[in-house]
């Protein structure tokens, strides 16, 4: 070691080391922000996969127009659609409740669509069941899910339009 009233040295030092000089670091500037960059595009991706990225069911309906826009817009949503059978002349119904799906023409399914009802006015029997229903849904359909609404306990069920175009 040198001590420090060595005419050829400043401070403190070793001999056979370099002398570390702050000025000579790699980490200033632009380099030392990757390590940030690199942070913060982990954090958005991994928000963008947790995030609830479809709220309804990924498919089209196509509500019917109406001149009155009163009811609840929130609630537990019931989507219908009215879909052509190839080869027969009636229409097959789908039903999504819960990110689930039900065939209109099932016995054990719908049954399976009621238990969902119950179990959904259980948990929430404050909100209103709302029927989105395709144009094309049989009036008969739509009765029969007022009846199963009411069997699950629901006192208020709005079928869902849109405004018409003036």
């Amino acid at each position: 070691m040198i001590r420090r009233d060595d005419p050829k040295t400043i401070g403190w030092a070793v001999r056979g080391f370099r002398h570390y000089r702050p000025e000579n670091r790699l980490g200033s500037g632009l380099v030392s922000a990757a390590p940030w960059v690199n942070f913060a595009l982990l954090v958005a991706l991994y928000l963008y996969l947790l995030a609830p990225n479809v709220l309804q069911p990924g498919v089209a309906v196509q509500l019917p127009q109406t001149s009155f826009t009163d009811g609840r817009h929130y609630g537990h949503n019931i989507a219908v659609l009215s879909l052509p059978v190839a080869g027969r002349a009636d229409r097959d119904e789908l039903f999504f409740f819960d990110d689930q799906r039900y065939l209109g023409r099932e016995p054990s399914e719908m049954d399976g669509l009621r238990v969902s009802l119950a179990t959904a006015f259980a948990q929430k029997p404050n909100l209103p069941l709302v029927i989105e229903a395709d144009r094309m849904v049989r009036h008969e359909t739509i009765v029969k899910l007022f009846e199963m609404a009411s069997e699950a306990g629901f006192h208020e069920v709005n079928l869902a339009t849109r405004p018409s175009e003036r």
